[in-house]
């Protein structure tokens, strides 16, 4: 009953904590993984969508 919500959680919880060790990341290191600084989020949104696909 209460499995998809707290799949939602762990996949929230997980994507914060991306979110906060990819801010971390020098604009170089976030420049070799794809990334820009302005961008993490929409970054870390198709990197969700690419794994829940599979």
């Amino acid at each position: 009953m209460f499995q998809p919500l707290a799949l939602r959680l762990r996949n929230w919880r997980l994507r914060q904590a991306t979110r906060r060790k990819l801010a971390m990341l020098d604009d170089r290191l976030l420049a070799d993984i794809g990334t820009q600084r302005d961008t993490i989020g929409d970054f870390i949104a198709r990197r969700a969508d690419e794994t829940e696909g599979c």
